[in-house]
């Protein structure tokens, strides 16, 4: 299940504990996204050294390009 439809479920779980208050759809949201955020705050430092770890494709293309060797002339 991607984030937004979490943080949807929470909210709408949360609207409906409260016995389906008209006009407090964004406070539902707000405090479901916070929710979530509290829930996943363990994953991210992990997401993130991954990311950090790894090298742009890019910067990996010219390390190869420049390894090898030119193509001669005919």
């Amino acid at each position: 299940m991607h984030h937004e439809q979490e943080v949807q479920l929470i909210a709408y779980h949360m609207w409906e504990e409260e016995g389906h208050p008209h006009g407090h759809d964004l406070e539902h949201w707000l405090k479901a996204e916070a929710a979530w955020q509290e829930k996943h705050a363990h994953v991210a430092p992990a997401v993130q050294h991954v990311a950090v770890a790894q090298k742009p494709a890019s910067a990996i293309q010219v390390k190869d390009a420049r390894t090898q060797p030119l193509p001669r002339a005919r």
